[in-house]
């Protein structure tokens, strides 16, 4: 092959793996063509074939940019919209982002590249490894486990109740395996013996996730219900500009006591606002505080909502809490919960001392402090488990909520950030598999949406429409179930990690005795 032969086939490599990750985003929301997501890492495993270790990581690495670039673009329209940062400006933290988080995809590349000269099947590290990094992904660094492979598959009802076994990194498995199994079938690696044997099993495999989750589903449904609620959730619908605009705050609690007035018609229980639906301190017991302990009073109902909050740290300095207060019937405050994960860049800044210079985007307070230990709100005969915000993408967090007692689970948050992007459709996809994990419902309210219900099995209802004014009242009833991964939490994952880790010393002994395939 000439130089510029070569030059020419790596550009159409690089296209190749470009287009690969394009294609993977578009299985998310809100494209939503899930199906896709079974095919799109086929064209780059069919470029890993034989790759350098090196060319191995480009082509990962450039997979990788194009497919967080394709889901997470929405990060320039909040970076540009609500700071000072312009527009083209606001590219360079997106490419940026994007750059750390595709060294996963580099590492995955490299990884199945090494260990398929070994002499390793693709099928035996692939998933487990593509598994072992989305873990990673989830707490290494900031911690940023969004768009996960296995949500793509959200609405997949029967494939995605295997994650109350495995997590929703079950899914991502499945997906990975399916995508290997037919890159080797087309590329003809291996010997027709182990290219049958693969299709066998993997066929095998998702036939019984299937009639697993077909199964579950009806199990589920014929259950004797353990818990019942007749619920309501609010969507206020407050531009983020005006949110914190004092001339706009009776405009706002006005809007919240209206819609809520008309959902306490439905004889609810409990009524959920957003994240900061109160534009003030509520904890303060000003005005505002006293028409939300009135409305309390006035309908007889429960009301959930988030509203800052302020305590003093170890030191004596007061730090700002992002919070959801509880308060009862007759008007008093029954609980609270402070977030415990906080928002990088958005409600804190990580490296503090080495990035001193980047401000924060949240508007409204000084900064966040977290909270300490995850812990349920208890009203009537029910314990609610609260995801404030992005605290909904994270399967650990959820689990150690049902841990404490949570019957149910409550997502309050003000995805006015993402505006009219698909970052609103992607948070409830991910959110909607914490119900399937722990097998309990989610009552879901947005500042401006999306608002809707999820129910143990995962089916979204009710959903409303993003950036309109609305309420929507559920009854509910559900089983008690300990799930697997509520009680033994990732240890799928776990097993990953360490079934990964095995290949790699296998890989490392086949080198040192020679069986090798050169690149």
């Amino acid at each position: 092959m000439t130089r510029s032969s070569s030059v020419l086939s790596r550009r159409y490599s690089r296209l190749l793996a470009a287009a690969s990750g394009l294609l993977l985003a578009f299985a998310f929301p809100a494209a939503d063509w899930n199906a896709l997501a079974w095919v799109a890492l086929v064209p780059l495993l069919w470029l890993l074939s034989g790759a350098s270790p090196r060319a191995a990581f480009a082509l990962g690495w450039i997979h990788g940019m194009a497919f967080y670039v394709g889901t997470l673009y929405w990060i320039v329209y909040t970076i540009g919209s609500y700071t000072p940062i312009p527009y083209p400006v606001a590219v360079i933290p997106l490419l940026l982002l994007c750059a750390v988080l595709s060294l996963y995809t580099g590492a995955f590349a490299v990884g199945t590249a090494l260990t398929a000269r070994a002499g390793i099947e693709p099928a035996l590290f692939a998933p487990p490894w593509w598994v072992t990094l989305e873990w990673l992904r989830s707490w290494l660094g900031i911690g940023f486990p969004w768009v996960s492979l296995g949500y793509s598959q959200y609405r997949s009802h029967s494939l995605v109740q295997g994650a109350e076994i495995t997590g929703v990194y079950g899914i991502s498995f499945l997906v990975v395996l399916f995508n290997v199994v037919i890159a080797s079938v087309l590329s003809q690696r291996g010997t027709l013996r182990s290219r049958a044997a693969q299709l066998v099993a993997l066929t095998l495999l998702l036939a019984s996730a299937q009639q697993f989750g077909t199964w579950r589903r009806r199990d589920l449904a014929h259950r004797e219900p353990a818990h019942s609620l007749r619920a309501a959730v609010v969507q206020g619908n407050i531009p983020q500009e005006r949110k914190w605009d004092p001339d706009y705050q009776e405009t706002t609690i006005t809007t919240y006591e209206r819609l809520s007035r008309e959902a306490a018609q439905h004889n609810v229980q409990l009524i959920v606002w957003p994240e900061t639906a109160v534009p003030a301190f509520f904890q303060l017991d000003g005005p505002i505080a006293e028409r939300v302990r009135t409305l309390a009073q006035a309908t007889g109902v429960w009301l959930l909502f988030g509203s800052p909050g302020v305590e003093p740290d170890a030191d004596g300095a007061l730090r700002a809490r992002n919070r959801v207060y509880l308060v009862s019937p007759d008007g008093q405050t029954a609980a609270y919960y402070d977030k415990l994960i906080l928002v990088p860049f958005g409600e804190y800044v990580p490296l503090q001392p080495l990035l001193f210079f980047v401000d924060k985007v949240v508007e409204g307070a000084e900064g966040f402090a977290p909270g300490s230990g995850p812990h349920a709100l208890a009203f009537g005969s029910h314990r609610a488990g609260v995801m404030i915000c992005y605290e909904a993408i994270f399967p650990a967090l959820a689990r150690r909520l049902v841990a404490s007692g949570a019957d149910l689970l409550v997502n309050v948050t003000n995805d006015a950030w993402f505006g009219p992007t698909s970052a609103p459709f992607q948070h409830l996809a991910m959110a909607s598999l914490r119900a399937v994990e722990n097998r309990v419902p989610i009552l879901r309210a947005a500042n401006t949406g999306i608002s809707a219900f999820v129910h143990p099995d995962g089916r979204i209802e009710q959903a409303t429409e993003l950036f309109q004014p609305a309420y929507r009242v559920v009854e509910l009833s559900w089983p008690a179930v300990e799930t697997v991964y509520r009680r033994y939490g990732d240890v799928f994952a776990v097993g990953c990690v360490i079934w990964s880790a095995g290949v790699g010393v296998a890989c490392v002994r086949r080198r040192t005795r020679g069986i090798w395939v050169p690149a």
